[in-house]
């Protein structure tokens, strides 16, 4: 089994906007804060990791050389979008295509080689989209969580969240697979099934990891409520046998809040309600025992290793 840590590089400017979509979205970057943090503790394990990058912050001066050096240690830079669009499939195919182009073809501009893999905001995925994908010729898609609990979120965000735009994925997508597959077109919850004379889209699903029993997201800011010896409890359940155990963070998992006005206003939110240092261990403990349970590669080794197992069955 391979451990696999994927981290979104989701920027002050997607929070504050969700919380205040009438306010300024300016704020310090989480690139300068969380990335060196990310880094010292991925080296510490012996772990690499898949950062999935937003354009628009590629473009900006000061983050080009944090993205080299990721890439430099040999971490997997992926595409998550050029401006983060919270309703990404109700964008026509173009203007989804133009998204998914534009950050491509930033972050090739500062790594030197483009992007893999792909990341939806909010995990709203679709066929239309794994298309564009698989016809600009990528090996991956990731932002399918197969787990209830985005019933959960989506509920949640129909209540609370003011971002007018703000949705998640189709509901089917509880249902879905939680290892790598490869996705049908018209419900990317399903495996695809050659038995219509369908082709497929040549790429690979890399579903978010369940936890046994309760199918919950392998996910940072939710475990950490729990604490460490819950995800530990969870770990020592996983089964082995698996492709991979699927991991994930997001930037402001390293970010110093305190005294700022996206910490007031996040206060109240479990899991980030504590210092920078009780996070930072929580997750240096979760990257540690992920790179214990299994060698920690990006996300594009498991799906290369998928594609060839699947040619040679």
């Amino acid at each position: 089994m391979n451990s696999c840590i994927s981290i979104d590089m989701d920027n002050y400017r997607e929070y504050r906007s969700l919380l205040d979509p009438e306010g300024g979205h300016d704020g310090e970057s989480f690139y300068l804060d969380a990335v060196p943090r990310f880094l010292d503790i991925l080296d510490r394990a012996g772990a690499r990791a898949t950062f999935f990058a937003i354009g628009r912050d590629v473009r900006v001066e000061a983050h080009r050389s944090v993205l080299r050096e990721i890439a430099s240690r040999g971490h997997e830079v992926g595409n998550h979008s050029y401006t983060h669009p919270y309703n990404f499939r109700a964008l026509s195919i173009s203007q989804r295509e133009e998204e998914i182009r534009q950050a491509e073809e930033a972050i090739a501009d500062v790594i030197g080689e483009r992007p893999v893999g792909f990341r939806t905001p909010s995990a709203d995925v679709d066929g239309d989209t794994l298309e564009v994908l698989a016809e600009r010729g990528y090996l991956y898609d990731s932002s399918v969580m197969p787990s209830p609990l985005m019933l959960a979120f989506m509920l949640y965000g129909k209540l609370f969240i003011r971002h007018q735009n703000y949705q998640l994925g189709p509901p089917g997508v509880v249902i879905a697979p939680s290892d790598p597959y490869h996705p049908d077109r018209r419900r990317v919850y399903r495996r695809h099934s050659q038995s219509d004379g369908d082709p497929g889209l040549g790429l690979v699903e890399m579903p978010f990891s369940l936890i046994p029993f309760v199918r919950f997201p392998f996910y940072s800011t939710l475990l950490r409520i729990f604490g460490r010896r819950f995800f530990d409890l969870c770990t020592r359940f996983y089964n082995r046998d698996r492709p991979m155990l699927h991991f994930l963070f997001h930037l402001i998992d390293l970010v110093d809040l305190e005294g700022t006005e996206l910490g007031s206003k996040l206060e109240s939110t479990p899991g980030l309600a504590v210092s920078v240092e009780r996070r930072r261990r929580f997750v240096a403990h979760v990257v540690e025992v992920l790179a214990i349970e299994g060698e920690a590669v990006p996300l594009r080794d498991v799906a290369e290793k998928f594609l060839r197992e699947a040619a040679q069955a």
